[in-house]
């Protein structure tokens, strides 16, 4: 089965990260995509056109680069390249990742036998900026439990693998968020009644720490809320649980050195069940 895969990077993105990630899609796959879409979102460094240029010379007939002179942000760089891409089926793929050797096997997979599922994800190994393991996520997996949790946004973005076509009919991913646009398009799947699914396996090196909640200013975690709140009832979600939103805004108000211990303290009543290495 041919399927794209669908990444953004920026200036700020590590070009060690970069090549690593490229290289986990391509050449340490146990099936291939047929394309990689990469959308560069505004100017980059000299050191990630090197990773780009290396690897454009490698995959001439694979990488397929959309450059943008500007940066729009990742809502609007990915809503471009799932235009681009010349699948039905796409993986979708961070900059800063490591997907695992038999992630597209599992998916396609997956997809090929359950043809009423639209979306599906995986769970995750949690590593840190030098790549040491700092433990496992994981997720809930049948559509239902996804639906009634969907306020915690149990989907891991950098996971997923989708059908195009439904993508595309509830909308794609909004151009005007440069952040959480995952959040909010899961939403509008649900409305649309895509249905999503979650295998239970790890099949990502996922990214993740301190670092990670330095990125969530007050402004952006409010905004989160209330992509959350809204989303939440438009699905009827009860209020109890749309009001949970917000966890992540209060958080943000803490003291950068104690957002990552709060967000710890927290997991224990998170329906993402995360374990430490």
């Amino acid at each position: 089965m041919a399927f794209s895969v669908l990444m953004s990077v920026f200036k700020n993105d590590s070009p060690d990260n970069l090549d690593t990630a490229i290289r986990s899609v391509w050449s340490q796959q146990s099936v291939l995509p047929s394309e990689i879409i990469l959308v560069l979102d505004g100017p980059l460094t000299e050191q990630l056109w090197l990773i780009i240029d290396l690897w454009q010379e490698r995959l001439a007939h694979v990488l397929v680069v959309k450059r943008w002179h500007t940066n729009q942000g990742l809502g609007a760089a990915l809503r471009s390249g799932l235009i681009l891409a010349s699948n039905e089926l796409v993986a979708r793929m961070d900059a800063d990742d490591v997907a695992l050797s038999h992630r597209f096997e599992r998916q396609l997979s997956y997809l090929d036998a359950n043809p009423s599922v639209d979306v599906v994800g995986a769970a995750v190994e949690e590593i840190d900026v030098a790549g040491k393991k700092i433990g496992e996520r994981y997720v809930p997996v049948e559509h239902e439990s996804i639906i009634s949790n969907l306020w915690t946004c149990p989907l891991i973005h950098p996971t997923v693998m989708f059908r195009r076509s439904r993508i595309l009919a509830a909308g794609n991913y909004s151009a005007n968020l440069p952040r959480r646009q995952d959040y909010e398009l899961w939403f509008r799947c649900a409305e649309h009644g895509l249905r999503f699914h979650n295998l239970s396996e790890i099949l990502l090196q996922y990214r993740f720490g301190e670092h990670t909640h330095k990125k969530q200013s007050p402004k952006v975690a409010w905004h989160q809320g209330m992509i959350g709140y809204k989303g939440s009832g438009k699905i009827g979600i009860p209020i109890w649980y749309r009001l949970l939103c917000f966890v992540p805004f209060f958080r943000s108000l803490l003291p950068k050195r104690l957002q990552h211990s709060a967000y710890k303290a927290l997991a224990r009543f998170d329906p993402r069940k995360r374990t430490s290495a």
